[in-house]
């Protein structure tokens, strides 16, 4: 390293839905990327590298997911789009973020061109980052219709897709994920338990500090760094609003949200896509799936309703068994890549990566938490993720 020692490479991670990320105390107790295994943050800053788990909402959607991530690397305040926040009736702005997690991104680095970033997303983060990197690359028509250019937020300008070098889903549910609808009626349950208790309440106590649904651009939280304020947790029209507006994690991650959003991401020419599929489930002898006795219970139990599913009311179609695989959480298939973008099944052992197309790993065999660490394995076997992700960030260190 030399004069500035700034390195070209960079490694932003997003977490799933209801994840944290290192702004949240809850992250110096757990991380939620490297969990029981080691932090992989704190593995590649050893490295030399810049490297950073975002803090963003736990609840939104794709799109506020994306924006949150784009003002938290560059330091500055959330702009979820004029169009975007009249369509959906949330406030255009939101969280300050008062220091730029990567504030070298897109400048001369000590070996060679400049700063780029690795960004990896698990579970929901999946969708998260897939967003992000199609806004940098291609904006969004629909903002740049309606703002003054002097107010448009770069990240809907567009022309910046090279700042990015790769993106990896880890679990991601590209099409969707039939836990949400499976569950039945304890999703509403889980959405108000999540909305009003994690949110409208706890957000606004001292509890946001250690963990934070950040709805702010919905008045029901109160900034992290700011003053509490107890009179947001009666705002229940604002909630009923969220609710019923369709711009939340509940609604991207079934099959209608889940389409939705593909039909309108597109993948980058320039950057290098990866997807890690996980699946920790095996099939019965009549065409369901049930979870390894080695997931974590809560997948036992989510698994099983992904699993034993035969219709999806998102979509009102019949679900076959191409479905019931899964982690526990996304479906296996699911996660591999988008069916209408191009992919190839690569093996970094012996496959050469191909830019603008989504190169898919072998399989992990984790459970939903497992693959980035959070599983049972990690307090009996720490070495196997441990050692799979130091080889996968070298891997796309050596990329070009």
């Amino acid at each position: 390293m030399s004069n500035n020692g700034i390195r070209k490479d960079a490694y932003a991670f997003c977490a799933g839905m209801l994840g944290f990320g290192e702004d949240e105390k809850i992250y110096d107790l757990l991380p939620y990327f490297g969990g029981t295994v080691g932090s992989f943050t704190k593995a590649l800053a050893k490295e030399g590298y810049e490297a950073h788990a975002l803090s963003f909402s736990g609840l939104g959607s794709a799109w506020d997911r994306a924006c949150e991530v784009y003002a938290s690397i560059t330091g500055t305040q959330v702009d979820y789009g004029v169009a975007h926040s009249k369509k959906y009736g949330h406030e255009r702005f939101g969280k300050v973020y008062n220091e730029a997690k990567f504030p070298n991104w897109g400048k001369p680095a000590d070996d060679g061109g400049i700063q780029r970033l690795h960004i990896l997303g698990h579970s929901f983060g999946g969708a998260t980052v897939r967003m992000f990197a199609h806004l940098l690359a291609f904006g969004s028509e629909e903002e740049r219709a309606v703002t003054p250019a002097d107010e448009l937020s770069p990240l809907f300008k567009g022309g910046h897709g090279d700042l990015l070098k790769t993106v990896t889903t880890i679990a991601g549910p590209h099409e969707g994920t039939v836990v949400i609808d499976a569950i039945g009626i304890q999703r509403p349950i889980l959405a108000a338990l999540t909305f009003y208790g994690f949110g409208a309440i706890l957000g606004n106590t001292p509890f946001r500090k250690l963990y934070d649904m950040q709805l702010m651009q919905w008045k029901l939280t109160s900034d992290r760094d700011g003053k509490a304020n107890p009179f947001n947790m009666l705002r229940i029209g604002r909630m009923r609003k969220l609710w019923s507006a369709c711009d939340d994690v509940y609604y991207d991650l079934t099959l209608k949200g889940a389409k939705e959003l593909n039909e309108f991401l597109e993948t980058n020419p320039d950057v290098y896509y990866f997807s890690i599929p996980t699946d920790s489930s095996k099939r019965k002898k009549n065409g369901m799936y049930k979870q390894e006795r080695y997931s974590f219970p809560l997948f036992w139990y989510t698994g099983w309703f992904i699993g034993h599913c035969k219709h999806d009311p998102s979509l009102d179609i019949d679900i076959d068994e191409w479905w019931r695989a899964s982690d526990g959480a996304s479906c296996a298939n699911s996660a591999r890549h988008p069916l209408d973008e191009e992919w190839q099944d690569f093996d970094p052992k012996k496959d050469t990566a191909k830019k603008g197309v989504w190169n898919v790993m072998p399989v992990l065999r984790r459970d939903h938490g497992g693959c980035v660490g959070l599983g049972v394995e990690g307090f009996f076997k720490p070495e196997y993720i441990r050692d799979y992700y130091n080889d996968y960030f070298a891997m796309l260190a050596a990329l070009d």
